[in-house]
């Protein structure tokens, strides 16, 4: 009757065991893919604002390279939208500094020291030009890193 007692309870030990290591499993993937979706929608947010923040500069591009004559209220809310997505750019950057590799941060700080620079620029077609690039360059590094973070292939 002993023994039977002692196989008993070392049966309830083992599922008692089992069940918490099953649940512990359970909540630690859950805690990381809760992680992964926060990194990867930080990602794509940020993305999406660099994104917004290098179409006014196209646009003033397109304009100048066509010999078009844009109109200064459209010109004028292609700058906002700028500065607005500019600002979000920041914000992005800044909030998810916890999520993100801290190469972003260096990265947008290199993308800004060359928006400085263009502001150097021998025409304002330079300027558009300088702009554009800078941006451009920082969304490919942001892609470039988030792709690797998160372990996504052809990103």
């Amino acid at each position: 009757m002993d023994i039977e007692v002692i196989k008993l309870i070392i049966q309830v030990s083992m599922s008692v065991g089992a069940a918490f290591l099953a649940a512990w499993l359970a909540t630690n993937r859950y805690r990381k893919d809760q992680w992964w979706q926060k990194k990867m929608e930080a990602y794509s947010e940020l993305v999406e604002a660099l994104q917004k923040m290098k179409w006014p500069p196209s646009e003033h591009f397109d304009y100048a390279f066509e010999q078009r004559t844009i109109d200064e209220e459209y010109s004028q809310e292609l700058w906002d939208d700028f500065k607005s997505a500019r600002r979000n750019v920041w914000r992005i950057a800044e909030k998810s500094s916890f999520l993100l590799s801290p190469e972003v941060l260096k990265t947008v700080q290199e993308m800004e020291n060359g928006l400085s620079k263009a502001r150097n620029a021998d025409s304002w077609v330079e300027h558009l030009n300088d702009q554009y690039a800078s941006i451009q360059a920082c969304i490919e590094k942001v892609k470039e890193i988030g792709a690797k973070e998160l372990g996504v292939k052809n990103a």
